[in-house]
């Protein structure tokens, strides 16, 4: 009875902290989408100021550790006493084959989780790198401190910002100057039990890769899409104008 009340308390916990990490990630990126961040993160160098906004790393580091801690409670209050109770009363030589491997898979998304994070900084610190050789980033800065338009939504974290030179996506981290965008489509991936969810296809000039931004509603990529298309246009005709 003792295992099991131990149990269900680590189950509560990690749904009532994967709540809590959905709701504080919204409302920071919320703060960072309407420029409600410190003056000391606006007087940072345009690469370090954006590190911070898209790699939110105190945020990150909270999570990682609260998750960790779920995870040594999971071990030594499952894995362990279920096994002992297996060695001790059980007559046979049987292995506790569901708590192994339900920790085996927690490890096994542990690893996915950490290797997908370090992917993601190295691609937001190649990209910050790639602006910098273009000498852009301190327009991209200037440009997202303005008070520009911004799509929300409706799903946790992936709201994007177009400001009049750049797009913003805060979570994925992207930085788009729209004079790269070649063209933008519209993708559907079909999901489990006939759900569907749709992602934009910005494809950008040679010789960069397209990106993907993921949405659940195909009316949101659509909007997105005649946005993105607009500015393309836009910067197409300012590019013609400053070359006469």
């Amino acid at each position: 009875m003792k295992l099991i009340f131990i149990e269900f308390f680590i189950v509560i916990s990690f749904i009532f902290l994967l709540f809590i990490i959905f709701i504080i990630r919204k409302r920071l990126i919320k703060k960072v989408m309407f420029l409600e961040i410190d003056e000391d993160l606006k007087n940072l160098a345009p690469e370090e100021f954006f590190l911070n906004i898209l790699k939110r790393e105190k945020f990150t580091k909270t999570v990682n550790y609260a998750r960790f801690f779920l995870f040594l409670l999971f071990t030594v209050f499952i894995i362990f006493p279920v096994y002992k109770e297996y060695k001790d009363y059980s007559a046979f030589s049987i292995t506790p084959v569901i708590p192994v491997f339900t920790w085996f898979v927690i490890s096994s998304l542990f690893l996915l989780a950490f290797i997908s994070k370090k992917r993601e900084d190295k691609r937001i610190s190649e990209m910050l790198d790639n602006l910098e050789k273009f000498e852009l980033l301190k327009c991209a800065k200037a440009d997202f401190m303005i008070q520009n338009k911004i799509v929300e939504t409706g799903l946790l974290g992936n709201d994007i910002k177009f400001g009049s030179k750049f797009l913003f996506v805060i979570y994925p981290g992207y930085i788009i100057p729209y004079y790269w965008l070649d063209d933008v489509k519209i993708v559907e991936n079909p999901g489990r039990y006939g759900s569907k969810f749709y992602y934009v296809n910005v494809i950008l000039k040679a010789p960069f890769k397209p990106i993907n931004i993921t949405f659940a509603k195909k009316e949101i990529c659509e909007k997105i899409r005649e946005l993105l298309l607009k500015k393309k246009y836009k910067s197409q005709k300012i590019d013609k104008i400053y070359k006469k």
